[in-house]
């Protein structure tokens, strides 16, 4: 029951990871480019919660979003901002409705860390029933 509601898990978090990487695509596609592969890392998933889309992060500066990024990636966190900025400077052009992903891109951030979390707890639940189990060690 706990793999299959894993799978179920899997699924939603493709579903909200392709959804992010579609809106972001269709208002600032440079920006997908720099956040869409990295769209389930931590550091990705707290500067869209925060600050949204491109407009969002833009109005929270420079210096707020580094601290967010070096926070949860020490080590990428530098130079994932320097990426952002140089996609948010590359385009020039303002889609409609790149203010309404403001507005949904936190909320969709949130329900995939949500997702990932509950991934999470579902993996150490397994891996204790498994360790609890008689044979687990012939079985891994």
């Amino acid at each position: 029951m706990l793999v299959g509601f894993d799978d179920d898990l899997a699924g939603e978090a493709t579903r909200l990871s392709k959804r992010i990487r579609g809106l972001l695509t269709g208002i600032h596609p440079t920006l997908e480019r720099v956040l869409g592969p990295r769209v389930t890392h931590r550091a990705v998933l707290e500067i869209l919660s925060r600050c949204g889309g491109p407009t969002g992060i833009r109005t929270a500066g420079r210096r707020k979003v580094a601290v967010v990024a070096t926070t949860h990636a020490p080590r990428m966190g530098e130079k994932l901002v320097a990426d952002i900025w140089t996609a948010l400077d590359e385009q020039t052009v303002t889609v409609p409705g790149t203010t309404a992903a403001d507005t949904v891109l936190p909320r969709l951030a949130d329900n995939l860390k949500t997702v990932l979390q509950q991934r999470s707890q579902v993996a150490t639940e397994v891996e204790e029933i498994l360790d609890a189990h008689p044979l687990a060690r012939v079985l891994t």
